[in-house]
């Protein structure tokens, strides 16, 4: 796919892996629309490229639809959208009432997606998911307790949940959008902020890794690809840029279905921010 005058929303472009991808897909004439959740680096990256950004929080629900009315009406066709934000971070529930992990990683940008698709038409979706969701199992009779985080495990476990969900939603998604091209992938393990949420562990674990994992410019090098890539992704899983054996649930068209009718229940009743009365707009934190 030439990459040049075509539109690309991009996701967690505020800094990392995200930054870096946003510069290179500048570098390849995309025309870029950028998302990010920090204002001030979303708007220092943006100003830098001269390229449409905004922020939202995925951690509202209301914040991550008022972003897809926004970009519905900036963006009326989208050729890639690129769904990398995302991370780990402590257990907590959110104000909607979803463990944070859960609807960072996979509600929100379902929500975001879904709220797009009649944008996207024949465009492609590529998602930044992670090695990790292989080793998570859900159940289609027990998703209810998975968005709120029950049982209560480690961080990275939770995490892990989230990206097999968010790959599943994926693929059901295709399903529904048999026009939309569908894709995700691992990037590597770098040395980004990703574990900014695990404090001074995180940053400890990140300073001892630093030798022996990738840059940020190299995951972004590999979004860059998958994104432009020619041939259909087909709702392929890819480690870096090689498809690759992910989980054997996320083809599951059981989970992708129950899945999908729990993403529905827990967003049905969100609304624009801007709809909402003065005063009752969540704060965003700061990244």
């Amino acid at each position: 796919m030439n990459l040049k005058g075509r539109t690309v929303v991009l996701t967690g472009a505020s800094s990392g892996l995200g930054a870096e991808a946003a510069r290179l897909l500048s570098a390849r004439g995309a025309a870029l629309h950028l998302v990010g959740r920090d204002e001030a680096r979303t708007r220092a990256i943006g100003e830098e490229l001269r390229a449409p950004a905004c922020t939202a929080d995925f951690t509202s629900l209301s914040q991550t639809r008022g972003l897809a009315v926004r970009l519905a009406h900036a963006a009326p066709h989208i050729d890639v959208l690129a769904l990398n934000a995302g991370g780990v971070m402590p257990p907590r529930l959110t104000d909607d009432g979803i463990d944070a992990a859960f609807q960072a990683n996979a509600l929100a940008p379902w929500l975001l997606m879904t709220e797009l698709a009649r944008r996207l038409v024949v465009g492609r979706v590529l998602l930044t998911n992670s090695r990790s969701h292989g080793n998570a199992v859900l159940s289609p009779h027990n998703l209810a307790a998975a968005l709120v985080g029950e049982p209560r495990v480690s961080g990275h476990r939770t995490y892990a949940r989230a990206k097999l969900a968010a790959g599943v939603l994926l693929r059901e998604f295709h399903r529904r959008n048999p026009g939309v091209d569908v894709g995700d992938f691992h990037p590597g393990l770098m040395t980004s902020d990703f574990g900014r949420y695990m404090g001074r562990t995180g940053s400890f674990l990140k300073r001892a890794a630093r030798l022996f994992v990738d840059s940020p410019r190299q995951g972004a090098e590999r979004l860059v690809e998958l994104a432009a890539r020619p041939e259909a992704l087909a709702g392929s899983y890819f480690v870096h840029t090689r498809r690759a054996k992910g989980s054997t649930q996320l083809h599951s068209r059981e989970l992708g279905s129950a899945l999908w009718e729990a993403a529905d229940r827990a967003t049905a009743s969100v609304s624009d921010p801007a709809e909402q009365e003065p005063g009752q707009v969540p704060e965003q934190e700061p990244e």
